[in-house]
């Protein structure tokens, strides 16, 4: 009875001692990493009006395919209109996200005022310029800790289209 006890503790404090990277399959088997994509960015108030700071809403979907929760501990971004960088920053946010769903984690970036006011010149004068939004979710997860999900957004901006949207049409 005394040599099996010897060997249950010394079988025990062998699997303790084992590196955590041989367990790395097994938590990959376990943990999905989830998928983030840009469902939408808006600007809050009238950038032509604002005497501060211009502040955009970036809105984050994020796709948690676990079975369990997890915690969005952080949100780092970066614009760039043209060839300016208009934002650039990381907010600490806490949003839990569900199991086997997908929440919409809304993250304030306040734009740089003057490089911002140069940016939408140079779309008023080019009629479209190309934007880049992109940046990482930090992700909190069970055994692993946190993880960087990136995201990325690209495309142009239209200055007469977005008026056309906000209602405001030329003829």
């Amino acid at each position: 009875m005394r040599i099996v006890k010897r060997w249950v503790l010394l079988l025990l404090f062998g699997a303790s001692c084992l590196p955590v990277s041989s367990c790395r399959p097994l938590l990959k088997e376990v943990f999905k990493a989830p998928k983030v994509r840009i469902v939408d960015i808006g600007i809050a108030g009238n950038p032509f009006q604002s005497r501060g700071p211009v502040e955009a809403i970036l809105h984050l979907a994020v796709n948690n395919p676990n079975s369990y929760a997890l915690t969005v501990a952080g949100v780092a971004y970066s614009a760039t209109v043209g060839t300016r960088l208009v934002a650039d920053g990381e907010r600490t946010v806490e949003i839990r996200i569900e199991p086997s769903g997908v929440t919409v984690v809304e993250v304030p970036v306040r734009l740089q005022t003057d490089v911002f006011a140069d940016a939408l010149r140079d779309v008023l004068e080019a009629r479209a310029v190309s934007y880049e939004f992109n940046g990482s979710v930090g992700v909190v997860a069970p055994v692993v800790g946190l993880i960087r999900v990136p995201y990325s957004r690209t495309g142009t901006i239209d200055p007469m289209d977005i008026l056309r949207r906000k209602g405001i049409g030329f003829n």
